[in-house]
Order: structure tokens, then sequence, then C-alpha cells
């Protein structure tokens, strides 16, 4: 009996490593040999170094166009999800501006500001019409606005883009996607570094520690403003 006990154990024993022999071989092959797959071609993203410019010379940035895209436009493109104020700041016209907090293309996360100007009347009345403002960090007072505002202010053109990526960036890689910049400066003060790209439209700003602000408008509004500061 004993024998025959030995034996069938030793048939249960070789079954089951026979049975783990099959199911085992094809995933040892799929590892070393994994099948070929056909990739579709994808259409890149409009990533924050793909700037591209039309036949009028005014660049697109995240597939808005400066000086071109309007309210209505950026609702439609990126949705309502925006934080929408107008900002009156001492000596200025007042603007239009679009909050984006949770801002996100490709795999690149971040924050989004869009500034739209160009009629002061019509947003100086809108603002009027809000009643009291609030004050903000850098001196200016703002009032949030609606859909019933936006509705009146749809056509307002785009005039600045500015982008605050979530990572940290060092100077290697936006030489790397942005080229190397005409104008580079260091403020001693608060030690951010300034990379002026002119026939771009792109100011870019780096703290030492690397958190970073990329400011896209169009060549000659950046020109005009570097013009100004100047004088």
């Amino acid at each position: 009996m004993s024998r025959r006990k030995i034996r069938v154990r030793q048939l249960y024993w070789i079954l089951g490593l026979t049975l783990i022999a099959i199911v085992l071989t094809p995933l040892v092959r799929l590892l070393w040999h994994p099948p070929t797959t056909v990739q579709t071609p994808t259409k890149e993203p409009p990533l924050p170094w793909s700037i591209t410019f039309d036949e009028a010379g005014r660049p697109s940035v995240f597939g808005l166009v400066l000086d071109s895209s309007t309210v209505a436009d950026v609702l439609q493109h990126l949705g309502k999800g925006g934080q929408w104020a107008i900002l009156e700041r001492p000596g200025n016209p007042p603007v239009l501006e679009a909050y984006y907090p949770d801002f996100i293309v490709g795999r690149i996360e971040g924050k989004l500001i869009l500034r739209f100007s160009g009629d002061p009347e019509a947003l100086s009345r809108e603002f009027t019409r809000h009643g009291r403002a609030e004050p903000t960090a850098s001196g200016a007072r703002k009032v949030e606005v609606g859909p019933e505002s936006l509705s009146r202010l749809s056509r307002l053109p785009l005039t600045l883009i500015t982008f605050l990526p979530k990572a940290q960036i060092d100077e290697a890689i936006l030489r790397e996607r942005y080229g190397s910049p005409a104008h580079q400066w260091l403020e001693e003060e608060t030690k951010v570094q300034h990379y002026l790209y002119p026939e771009r439209g792109i100011h870019i700003l780096r703290t030492e520690r690397g958190r970073t602000v990329i400011e896209y408008t169009t060549p000659e509004r950046l020109r005009r403003h570097l013009s100004i500061e100047r004088h």
C-alpha cells in the first residue's frame, strides 16, 4: 500500500508540474517577445513650448490665438470651469481675467490665467454694475462676474496668457524647450531670473527654487510694453 501511495503522490507532482509549465510557457514567451502593436498616430496636444503663428503673425498657445480669440471662444474651448473677474489697477484701464486653477495639457499640470482687454468703457460699466469691489494682494480691486456679464463681454479679445507650471523647472529644461533667450537678467533683490523672447512674445520668470511663470502675448505688444518700461 505504501508503494502505491508514493506512486500516486509522484503522479500528482508530475501532473502539477506539467500544468504549471503549460500555464507559464506562454507568459514567459510574452515577456521575452512581446507582440508587435500597431500604433496609430495621435495629434500632439498644444504644449507650453508649442507656439505657432497665423498669417497675421499672431501667436497660438494652448489652442488659443492672442489678439484673436474672444471670451466666447475661450468658454467654448476650455469650458465654464474658470473663475472670472474684472480687475481695476490704479493708473490702468480695467481688464477681464479668467483663472483656471486645474489646467492640464498633455501630462503637464499648472494654473492658467487669461486676460482680455480692449473696451475699457464696457468693462468699467460692468465693474460698477457689480457694486462693492474686493482688494487683491497686488493692489488691484476686483469684482467676480458671471454668465450674464460674460455674455455682454463675449467679444473682448484675449491679450495675455499666463501659465504657472506645477512642477519646478530648471534652467536647462527651459533652454531645451524654448531655446536661448534674446535677453536674460537677474533681479538682485528678489533673485528672479527673466528670460525674454521678443520675436515670439514670451516672457519667462523663474525663482531660485524653480518656480516658473510663463507669459505669452503678441510680439508687438511685448515690445511696446518693454519700450514703456524703459522710459
